[in-house]
């Protein structure tokens, strides 16, 4: 029973988390097991205090230093290279290489024993 409770524990875990944050207690699987769960008690507790505590900020304003603005926006109309972004697509494309090479040997390959079985 332990092991079943701790699966549905780790399977309900985000339901109960945006529960606690819509607060809505329906009558679902989830929120019949939250109710008698203290694991998922505790979490729907903490996203509750998290969700509470950044509805009370929600007003506040915290002005960004004057040269932060435009130093970001020069950073970003610079061009920027991303070596690894690049090695990435070449990786991309050795796989995609790789796989047309496969499907074309499993084609040759089935093509010349059709062709020996009928000879």
């Amino acid at each position: 029973m332990r092991l079943v409770q701790s699966t549905v524990c780790r399977v309900s875990r985000p339901l109960v988390r945006l529960g606690a944050v819509d607060q809505k207690d329906g009558n679902s699987l989830v929120a019949r097991h939250a109710g008698h769960c203290l694991r998922c008690q505790a979490e729907r507790a903490i996203e509750h205090r998290i969700h509470r505590t950044l509805a009370a900020m929600e007003g506040n304003v915290i002005k960004a230093p004057a040269g932060l603005v435009p130093g970001v926006i020069s950073s970003l109309d610079a061009s920027v290279d991303y070596p690894e972004l690049e090695f990435a697509k070449a990786g991309e494309r050795v796989a995609i290489a790789a796989a047309v090479v496969g499907v074309v040997s499993v084609v040759a390959w089935t093509l010349t024993r059709r062709v020996r079985s009928t000879a």
